[in-house]
């Protein structure tokens, strides 16, 4: 019998996914005030989601992408299904299609995943706001897309610099 020529498998590769999803919670929620209570913490989740529905889009179906929402809604306090709603709308309307998924190339997932945040943060402030009766904190808000913004191409380099073409028919690609 031959040893398969992938260098990982599928269970690898899901395995990578759950680890960096859960990763980027525990980091949303870990605690990070510098100066007056300000918290500057990039939407690490987001991240994970957007590279990761690029990816292995079979990975990111709806249904995760609405838990990894509301477990960031419920680590990080916010009210219930903020995220979870920014996230799938913003991954609705932004996610890479067709056969080739993501492309190699890091100007257009970096303009793609700049309009995913602008739209998951914008659906989030409105959310906020609405669930909390008042007027979302914007400052903290728009910190974090500067933060995000900043991390996110290191991320995404990282991501698609060993991505190998996606083979059709075949769920381990």
């Amino acid at each position: 019998m031959r040893k398969p020529t992938d260098r990982s498998s599928i269970w690898f590769s899901v395995a990578l996914c759950v680890f960096t999803v859960l990763l980027a919670l525990v980091t949303q929620a870990a605690p990070t005030r510098l100066i007056d209570g300000i918290s500057v913490m990039p939407t690490w989740p987001l991240m994970a989601i957007f590279l990761w529905s690029g990816l292995r889009p079979h990975f990111m179906p709806p249904i995760v992408i609405f838990a990894i929402g509301l477990a960031q809604d419920l680590l990080t306090g916010a009210p219930m299904g903020v995220w979870a709603l920014s996230y799938l709308v913003a991954l609705a309307v932004c996610r890479f299609r067709g056969e080739d998924g993501m492309p190699r190339d890091l100007p257009p997932v970096l303009l793609r995943f700049g309009a995913t945040l602008l739209l998951a943060h914008g659906i989030a402030f409105a959310a906020g706001s609405f669930a909390l009766e008042q007027m979302a904190d914007l400052q903290l808000l728009i910190i974090e897309l500067a933060a995000t913004m900043l991390m996110f191409p290191l991320l995404a380099f990282l991501a698609l610099r060993n991505r190998r073409p996606v083979r059709s028919g075949f769920i381990g690609g």
